[in-house]
């Protein structure tokens, strides 16, 4: 099964001049590790849509030692991930029904065999692996009289969020109007659910996100910890 990674745009909450796909969590790149979690079970062709930089992804890939195969697909530098997605629809085979399809800011120890039966079981054309992150601020309670009865730092959400790792039926490809510059999350996926076509596999276990440089800190911290304890990356670990 063919994966697909949106990785053409700038990350404009990433403060850097190189793409976020390329921020370094330990001697590998993001998307390298994000490539490393499929491969590892057993998903290993991979289909990258590209836009900003390309050249720079495209070139980090071809000296980095790997086993996978690739394909590059110039997916313009202004097209939203809808319109991405949908100029890479001829390169899924025929005769494959669903494809995986991720971002290239999340590291998650995701079960893709659960995610892809959850999808299968329900006949869903997207389904999204639903996550619930840890708060990034402490929380308060209160009683009658105002007091803070509780201090909870950075306690786990208890809303789910979308966490960026999906599968896909290739009929959503006829969701995607290419004469409008569509996003995935707004425009597709919002379609979906008024519809009752999107899914949604309940991940509650790692998953960790790199919007910014702080977050590029805290992988960094969590791959340091991995190693000193000989252990390998969190996200490996299904």
């Amino acid at each position: 099964m063919k994966v697909v990674i949106l990785a053409g745009g700038k990350g404009t909450r990433y403060d850097s001049d190189k793409p976020k796909s390329l921020a370094m969590i330990g001697n590998k790149s993001i998307i390298h590790h994000l490539m490393d979690i499929y491969a590892k079970q057993g998903y290993d062709d991979f289909i990258l849509c590209l836009g900003w930089k390309q050249e720079d992804i495209i070139n980090h890939l071809i000296r980095t030692t790997h086993n996978y195969k690739i394909e590059f697909v110039d997916t313009s530098q202004n097209s939203h991930t809808a319109k991405r997605l949908k100029l890479i629809q001829n390169y899924i085979p025929k005769e494959d029904k669903e494809f995986f399809c991720t971002y290239t800011d999340g590291l998650a120890n995701v079960d893709l065999m659960k995610l892809q039966a959850k999808h299968l079981v329900h006949k869903n054309i997207a389904t999204l692996t639903a996550v619930r992150p840890t708060n990034n601020f402490g929380t308060l309670s209160f009683d009658n009289n105002g007091n803070v009865t509780e201090f909870k730092e950075k306690p786990r959400m208890t809303e789910y969020i979308n966490g960026g790792f999906f599968i896909f039926n290739k009929k959503i490809f006829d969701y995607i109007d290419m004469t409008k510059n569509q996003e995935l999350e707004k425009d597709i996926l919002t379609t979906l659910a008024k519809n009752g076509q999107l899914g949604a596999y309940k991940h509650e276990y790692f998953w960790e996100t790199l919007n910014t440089m702080k977050d590029e800190i805290n992988l960094n911290n969590i791959l340091t910890k991995c190693t000193e304890e000989g252990k390998q990356p969190i996200w490996l670990r299904v």
